[in-house]
């Protein structure tokens, strides 16, 4: 009898033990699927941040890192530049080894690269970034001037605040030149190595950005019509980060604005005449609250001249415009403090 029942307690255990392990793997189960499910939402959260740039056009050694940018960006408040930093990262080291990857130890006092933790780098340079981000918003410039300070430093900011507030290759060359002579350096040849910084900052950092793609359906549906407007604008995309060519009207010239709205609709099959005054007398006047993408956006007293208009740009839709301006080629903010005080108003290509 006691051996009956000693039997009977073991499978009784066993039991219980099946219950307990089939009760523990349940547990598992579900908190996996719950923790996947929190990953999954993360992950859908991070997909719908909108970049106010772009894409990253970047190679795997660089897109490698873009979790660990989302984490810090999102840590200081600025998760929308998550792709915008990877392009600047891409510019910082290119194809080095460097575990300074956001190239952050000068900007902490520091030698360059002595840095060498990607996640301590990454920290250091969001918020050096951000800290730059936010003088500049302060200050009144417009981005690409905090683009070319993360280079330069803080220093820039005052120096173009003061000049307009509005960066171009022209201010950025006499900053390098001012510094280098307060510096004892030798800048007559700008590949000389004691030229200070890189004037050409803005447009090697944007050029490494694919413009975001504009919806085009519902209310945003542009005039043009699908097809036109997405063959402009995959035409303009190939020349981002291009710097603005007085009187360039193609690309073995480059572009000014107008030659660059030219070049671009004469590549969807609409002729376009060569100069923003003549291209914006051609234009149907709209009422900013009936523009829509491919329309275009004109501009007056950006420069001393006597035409009313001076500079045009395509508009993208949301608040943006895709133009050649002093900060290069590119998609641009037109509620920018600057623009917002030029903007004359919007204009339709009847075709």
């Amino acid at each position: 009898m006691a051996a009956i029942a000693a039997v009977k307690g073991a499978v009784f255990a066993v039991r219980n033990w099946k219950e307990i392990t089939i009760g523990v793997v349940f547990t598992l189960v579900l908190m996996c699927g719950l923790l996947l499910g929190i990953q999954t939402s993360q992950q859908d959260q991070v997909s719908n941040i909108n970049s106010p740039f772009g894409t990253a056009n970047v190679p795997p050694n660089i897109a490698q890192w873009r979790g660990l940018v989302l984490e810090y960006s999102t840590k200081n408040g600025i998760p929308e530049y998550t792709d915008f930093l990877l392009a600047l990262m891409y510019q910082e080291i290119g194809s080095s080894q460097t575990l300074d990857i956001m190239q952050s130890s000068e900007s902490t006092g520091l030698p360059p690269n002595a840095i060498q933790d990607p996640v301590m780098s990454v920290n250091a340079g969001v918020r050096h970034f951000k800290s730059v981000l936010e003088k500049g918003e302060k200050a009144g410039v417009d981005f690409a001037t905090i683009v070319q300070s993360y280079n330069y430093g803080t220093g820039y900011i005052d120096f173009v605040a003061a000049r307009g507030g509005k960066h171009s290759v022209e201010l950025a060359q006499q900053f390098s030149l001012n510094q280098s002579g307060k510096l004892g350096w030798s800048c007559s040849d700008w590949r000389a190595p004691y030229c200070y910084g890189d004037f050409t900052y803005v447009q090697k950092v944007l050029k490494n950005l694919m413009p975001g793609s504009v919806p085009v359906g519902g209310s945003d549906v542009s005039p043009l019509g699908e097809k036109i407007f997405d063959a402009i604008i995959s035409e303009a995309q190939k020349y981002v980060g291009w710097p603005y060519v007085w009187a360039g009207a193609n690309p073995n010239t480059g572009f000014d604005c107008s030659g660059f709205t030219q070049w671009t609709f004469a590549k969807a099959g609409i002729r376009l005449p060569r100069t923003a005054q003549e291209q914006y007398d051609e234009s149907s006047k709209i009422p900013p609250a009936e523009a829509k993408p491919g329309d275009l956006v004109f501009y007056t007293s950006t420069y001393k001249t006597d035409k009313y208009i001076t500079h045009i740009g395509i508009y993208m839709g949301d608040g943006k415009m895709f133009d050649a301006n002093g900060s290069g080629i590119g998609i641009h903010d037109i509620n920018d403090q600057y623009w917002k005080s030029h903007l004359v108003g919007f204009g339709r290509v009847i075709h």
